[in-house]
């Protein structure tokens, strides 16, 4: 019934939708288990689904980047916004740090990979192999002509003005992407009933054998990844494990801004702005919609910082505050790998935290922006095609959800910890 009465209150609706995508995830599982029909219909779609993401993804990743990497260039005149640019650098630095720790130990990765044998000449030629493989996706070339037309526009206000409509239109597209989540969320959960078929009918289709499916052991549990209920549960995992990361990473950050900031009171954050933010970040999984209210939230409990550096920090934070995401991208990214037979290493997630970096500048803050990740992390990796297609596919399906709202829950609220060093810094005259 409450739900019922909540489909006709929006602001009820968002509150409800990490619930309403896990029940439409389960249902969907329920569903294909009883209409083989819609079970091999809907793996069809998002299978091609998938094919056509993979040939659009650098496009998008490029119509992004180039307009984020524009606005900085125009945002960082001056000495403030220069030192809260590279501190929020910093920052995601760290956090892809943490997440690669993180997700190595939980996980037990190895050290190096599998096949290293300890030689230089096998690094050396490994460290090759890895650049040559760059040097010729898409992606690279995508990245490095956003770049271009970037400081093209720094230079002429009409580049400026014609980037930055694909990424206006692309957000507007999120606000459209919200609503139909459930609908997505409810696809995965009849892909997820078949997908032991349907990746075995995508490894013979490359030419390759059928995967061997093994139980997937995390903390001494057992989870059957060849099963719908076992699926399921490792979706609920991977969540979990998303949720503690982030937060943990969170937490640090607030005792770390605790140390630095006289007068910053860790009770007042988390019982007056925190416990306000966070629920609605974790809703909606959009920073960009939720960038005014973090503006009004910030001003209202912490009014004593400057509107200069709060206007900017949080505005210019939506687009490269995303702490939250990358450690996201690190955890889906080795825990999924994992899933499909493949086994990352911490050196392996280690040497990728700059093409995170890179990509993550590109990201348009909306519902789903882990999905420009899968395949660019895929071509880093250099799995072989037809895992490639498996790890795109379950990268992209299973990121939605509850991983979605941890990541974005994160990726704002750090924003405004941001805010609160950087003021006490401005304050102090030392920006």
């Amino acid at each position: 019934m409450y739900l019922i009465k909540a489909l006709f209150n929006f602001r009820k609706l968002e509150a409800l939708m990490p619930v309403i995508a896990i029940v439409c995830l389960f249902f969907g599982i329920l569903t294909a288990k009883s209409s083989f029909a819609m079970s091999s219909y809907v793996a069809s779609w998002l299978s091609s689904l998938i094919d056509c993401y993979k040939y659009a993804s650098p496009l998008v990743i490029f119509l992004v980047l180039a307009y984020s990497l524009s606005y900085i260039f125009k945002e960082s005149r001056g000495e403030f916004a220069a030192r809260a640019i590279l501190f929020f650098f910093k920052t995601r630095l760290i956090a892809c740090i943490w997440a690669v720790v993180f997700t190595s130990l939980c996980l037990r990765l190895p050290l190096l990979p599998r096949a290293f044998n300890g030689s230089f000449s096998e690094f050396s030629g490994s460290v090759i192999t890895l650049m040559s493989s760059l040097s010729r996706n898409a992606f690279s070339y995508a990245i490095v002509l956003a770049v271009l037309v970037s400081l093209l526009s720094n230079k002429f206000t009409s580049i400026y003005k014609i980037v930055s409509v694909p990424t206006r239109l692309i957000e507007k597209f999120g606000d459209i992407l919200f609503p139909l989540i459930p609908v997505f969320m409810f696809m995965v959960g009849v892909y997820i009933y078949s997908l032991p078929d349907e990746v075995n009918n995508i490894m013979i289709k490359e030419g390759s054998g059928a995967m061997d499916f093994h139980n997937f052991k995390v903390f001494g549990m057992s989870l059957a990844a060849d099963s719908a209920g076992g699926l399921f549960a490792i979706y609920i995992v991977i969540s979990m494990f998303v949720g503690v990361a982030t937060l943990l990473w969170h937490l640090g950050f607030v005792f770390f801004v605790r140390k630095v900031v006289s007068g910053f009171s860790i009770k007042h954050y988390f019982s007056n702005y925190w416990i306000q933010m966070f629920p609605f970040l974790f809703a909606t999984a959009s920073e960009s919609l939720s960038m005014p209210l973090n503006l009004a939230l910030v001003n209202k409990h912490f009014p004593e910082i400057n509107k200069m550096v709060r206007d900017f920090t949080v505005s210019i934070g939506s687009y490269i505050g995303i702490n939250g995401t990358s450690i996201c991208v690190f955890v889906m990214a080795a825990f999924v790998a994992k899933l499909v037979g493949v086994e990352l290493s911490f050196f392996e997630l280690l040497i990728s935290i700059p093409i995170v970096v890179i990509i993550g500048l590109g990201v348009p803050g909306i519902p789903g922006e882990l999905l420009l990740f899968g395949a660019p992390l895929a071509a880093f990796y250099n799995l072989p095609a037809a895992v490639a297609t498996v790890f795109i596919t379950i990268f992209v399906g299973l990121q939605l959800g509850l991983p979605d709202s941890f990541r974005s829950g994160v990726n704002s609220t750090d924003n405004s910890l941001v805010c609160i060093y950087l003021n006490s810094l401005y304050e102090e005259k030392d920006i």
